[in-house]
């Protein structure tokens, strides 16, 4: 009965420690979009979707993605492009770039009344040039893109800063864990 009672103080001690290492934390920039060019030629789009991020510690690692799916609504085919040679995605802090996706990126094609989508493109748990973000921080993700006449696009994206936990809190769940063993095996 003691070391079930030992045992659930450690894993309360392992709790607090995870809870102090802000571990959990993450900010997310999420978009969701569908675009028309309702016009006869081929269009050139901007958008800009943000997120602020208020308090806490600052952020250091960062993932996101894109991924769209073209449609061709007029019986001529469909083509989404990027803008010169600018990538379709870039991840922002504060209106920064900090990363971009679908560079270079030529154009993706689809056929008559057809609907196609396309490879995602993704990084993972990546460095947060600079080393992290402050406190108070405008997260953001811009498109930019040209979508030919009469047709649709529909991007999924995301952009996501967190926290990796701190030495200290480590160090507190490797001692509440260590404590825990010895005080098992002496029983």
């Amino acid at each position: 009965m003691v070391s079930v009672k030992f045992w659930s103080v450690n894993f309360v001690a392992a709790t607090a420690a995870l809870a102090l290492g802000a571990t959990a934390s993450a900010n997310v920039v999420s978009l969701s979009q569908t675009f028309f060019n309702s016009s006869s030629s081929a269009r050139t789009y901007t958008y800009y979707q943000y997120a602020n991020v208020a308090g806490g510690a600052g952020a250091s690692v960062m993932s996101g993605s894109v991924t769209a799916t073209v449609t061709d609504l007029n019986g001529n085919g469909a083509a989404l492009g990027a803008v010169g040679s600018l990538p379709i995605y870039t991840a922002t802090v504060n209106d920064v770039a900090v990363r971009t996706l679908w560079q270079p990126f030529s154009s993706f094609n689809v056929g008559q009344f057809l609907s196609q989508s396309t490879a995602p493109g993704a990084f993972a748990n990546e460095v947060i040039p600079g080393g992290s973000t402050s406190s108070d921080a405008l997260l953001g993700i811009v498109l930019k893109f040209t979508l030919s006449a009469g047709d649709t696009v529909s991007f999924a994206s995301t952009f996501t800063v967190s926290n990796v936990p701190g030495p200290g809190a480590m160090a507190l769940l490797a001692v509440s864990g260590a404590t825990g063993a010895g005080r098992r095996r002496k029983r």
